[in-house]
């Protein structure tokens, strides 16, 4: 496992020395709430919390910050006045364009130096062992 954390912690850097180099100021946190309304715009804060595995606290500060930046705006629930659905902006969807660029180089950058094949399998591997994880996680909840 000190391998995986390795890993994430080597590309994290490499993204965010990118990112500075591009004069992009984001942090690595707002990019995953980012990337989570690229896929699926206007979905609930509960959601965020749930794809990204960080508390509710944490996203609503992440959520403030994004919002004073014009990256993403609160608009009410049309089926349920007591929640909120976060949605980007048009600034929040120009991010996009800026990010994935470099999302490419990073990942080409390790990626080159291990065949498709080796990547294709670690992932496989990886995938596994997080449906078992889940697949606990799940089971100890009951």
């Amino acid at each position: 496992m000190d391998t995986i954390r390795d890993i994430r912690k080597v590309v994290r850097i490499i993204f965010m020395k990118k990112m500075k180099s591009h004069n992009i100021d984001v942090t690595i946190e707002m990019i995953e709430v980012l990337y989570i309304l690229w896929n699926k715009d206007q979905i609930n804060q509960q959601e965020i919390v749930d794809k990204t595995n960080r508390n509710k606290a944490s996203i609503t500060s992440i959520i403030d910050n994004m919002t004073a930046r014009g990256l993403v705006q609160r608009n009410a629930d049309p089926h349920d006045r007591r929640n909120n659905l976060i949605a980007l902006t048009e600034e929040g969807r120009m991010y996009q364009m800026k990010l994935a660029p470099l999302l490419d180089e990073v990942y080409a950058t390790f990626q080159g130096s291990i065949s498709a094949q080796d990547l294709d399998n670690t992932t496989a591997v990886l995938k596994k062992l997080l449906q078992g994880m889940t697949c606990r996680t799940a089971a100890n909840k009951e």
